[in-house]
């Protein structure tokens, strides 16, 4: 491919693919060539608006013929899962919103798929890419802060579209996220309160720090904040905003917001530029994917084993 450039063939024509993921791709410098979409008239609207060739009901068809570096995938997580297989089989590589399948074990088929082949297969893992987020995981490796003691998740995400099972769409974000800025984790336990859903996790890690997820979808007041201790400093980030950090025993605060960094508006702070700009640049071979499908595995892995938890406390292999 042109240094720079990855030819893309879009999968799925909804919401969140027209008004998010599309949007981003497109201004991640991807050329978006094709799209596909069992509804061929939004195929062909969705297809107009942004500029790509052709519009197509069926994604090996649309491999064979658009000469693709990499496909995209937004859907149901049983049609993630197909349509990551079709492109990897095809050699293209492929880029799915989370989950990419709808159990860790079919994830991690599509992980060895992707070593197999060779290619670059990339989970929606979006607040990886946040800025505020990444920020955060900056700040706890610094010397400075300190060995990080415990991580704090509050993930009360609204109804999205099609989320028909919350703790497989939206839990293993913030399971992921505790995975990103504390490393692995060695047990877990999980309690649901009665009626309306809410779910609190509680790990302990393998670096011996502990963590809690607090979780409810979906949310009538959404909530996102992540907070991150050491003996001497706290770091907090609210909604994917703003980054707090208190140095308690030197009396020090500073503060990060938007801006303070690249005007990339609301897709750039939420992840979702930032994402699309790092697959882009794996598939092209640039750079290494700071999210995989072996993330992910193990993100929809915890979110299985918290889901069957009665607060008995779970080894983690």
């Amino acid at each position: 491919m042109p240094e720079g450039e990855v030819r893309v063939g879009f999968v799925g024509c909804g919401v969140h693919a027209r008004e998010v993921l599309l949007p981003a791709a497109h201004r991640a410098g991807m050329e978006i060539a094709s799209v596909c979409d069992l509804d061929k008239r939004l195929a062909q609207r969705v297809a107009r608006r942004f500029g790509a060739f052709r519009a197509y009901q069926d994604l090996r068809s649309m491999i064979g013929e658009m000469d693709l570096d990499a496909v995209l995938v937004c859907g149901p997580p049983e049609m993630h899962a197909e349509a990551a297989e079709i492109a990897l089989q095809e050699g293209c590589h492929v880029w799915t919103e989370m989950p990419p399948a709808p159990t860790a074990d079919e994830v991690a088929r599509i992980a060895e798929l992707a070593a197999a082949r060779r290619l670059v297969a990339v989970p929606g893992l979006v607040m990886r890419f946040a800025p505020a987020c990444a920020r955060l995981r900056e700040i706890v490796t610094r010397e400075e802060f300190g060995a990080v003691l415990s991580i704090d998740v509050t993930w009360w995400p609204p109804r999205m579209h099609g989320h028909d099972d919350p703790l497989v769409f939206d839990l293993p974000h913030a399971l992921d996220l505790v995975r990103f800025i504390g490393g692995d984790v060695r047990r877990l336990s999980a309690a649901r309160a009665a009626g309306d859903g809410a779910l609190a996790v509680a790990m302990e890690l393998a670096s011996g720090a502990v963590a809690t997820v607090s979780f409810g979808a979906p949310a009538g007041c959404p909530c996102e904040r992540v907070a991150a201790t050491s003996a001497d400093a706290v770091a907090t980030v609210q909604d994917r905003q703003t980054v707090t950090l208190r140095h308690c025993a030197r009396e020090e605060m500073s503060v990060w917001g938007a801006e303070c960094g690249r005007d990339g508006g609301p897709e750039h702070m939420r992840g979702f530029l930032p994402e699309m700009e790092q697959f882009a640049a794996a598939a092209a071979g640039d750079v290494e994917p700071v999210a995989t499908m072996s993330d992910a595995t193990q993100a929809l892995r915890l979110a299985e084993v918290a889901r069957g938890s009665s607060g008995e406390v779970i080894e983690m292999g």
